[in-house]
């Protein structure tokens, strides 16, 4: 129950921090603000965080690596799509990910209704390919949604193993928020040095909660997948995507229709499928 409940506060920062990042003009100063708190809140805990052992470092190169993917992904991918439809897309496609490298290389045991439920969180997504309410994803973004669902996915089985090798959640989201928390802020003040001071100037607010509710939502997670199963705490995570839905109806204006409120009808039906 404890790990069902801090997954569902993490989907909820996490549907936050993406409603604020679609908000921004620009993207790339909103992930290198919030780099910028990650690295900052990881120094300030470091003194009292231990080095990760060996066998630990593989993961967590990778997870960085994965990360560092991802964000670039990112900021390409609200540039050509609503808020209501990438974001269900990337987010849908991660659980399948997480699934199929737990059932290839084992670590865990799936029951039938875990694996039921799992799956009917990515099938909710296929209604979101038709759109809804005359809103849809552009062909040309589709190689960039499925390549940010292939990295949530390999970054959450991949955090996931750590932690299983490494079962300190707050230490090793500091030594994950210090390594792959450097390059952005590194290329918006050598390349974009005017704008991100001015960003700092008249958006720190969006900066610090952006930052805030990723380190949170991530450090949720990862305590989550300590206590429980990696692919149920990836499955549960999505339902993020109905307040992503309802946010971007909400305050972006983007259009809902049947095909996203079927999407929203699946994810919460496999959420249910699994727990109860």
């Amino acid at each position: 129950m404890l790990a069902t409940t801090l997954v569902l506060l993490a989907a909820l920062l996490h549907a936050t921090w993406n409603t604020l990042v679609k908000f921004s003009n620009d993207r790339l100063l909103v992930v290198a603000c919030m780099d910028v708190v990650g690295l900052a809140a990881a120094l300030l805990l470091l003194p009292w965080i231990e080095v990760p052992p060996a066998e630990v470092w593989p993961w967590l190169l990778t997870a960085v690596a994965l990360q560092l993917v991802y964000r670039v992904l990112l900021i390409q991918a609200y540039k050509v799509g609503d808020l209501g439809l990438v974001y269900p897309l990337m987010r849908g496609l991660s659980p399948l990910v997480v699934l199929a490298l737990t059932l290839t290389f084992g670590g865990e045991h799936l029951s039938d209704k875990q694996i039921l439920g799992i799956l009917l969180i990515p099938l909710g997504m296929l209604f979101l390919l038709k759109g809804g309410g005359g809103s849809t994803l552009p062909w040309i973004a589709y190689p960039t949604v499925l390549l940010m669902g292939l990295c949530i996915g390999s970054y959450t089985w991949t955090d996931g193993n750590a932690l299983k090798l490494w079962p300190r959640p707050v230490d090793y989201l500091v030594w994950l928020s210090l390594l792959s928390g450097l390059p952005f802020p590194l290329v918006a003040l050598v390349g974009r040095t005017r704008a991100f001071a001015k960003f700092w100037i008249n958006d720190w607010k969006l900066g610090l909660s952006v930052g805030f509710c990723v380190l949170l939502s991530y450090g949720l997670v990862l305590w989550a997948m300590q206590l429980g199963s990696i692919a149920e705490a990836a499955a549960l995570r999505e339902t993020s995507v109905l307040l992503v839905v309802l946010l971007g109806m909400r305050f972006l204006k983007e259009p809902f229709g049947l095909p996203r409120l079927a999407a929203c009808s699946l994810v919460l039906a496999g959420m249910l499928v699994m727990k109860l």
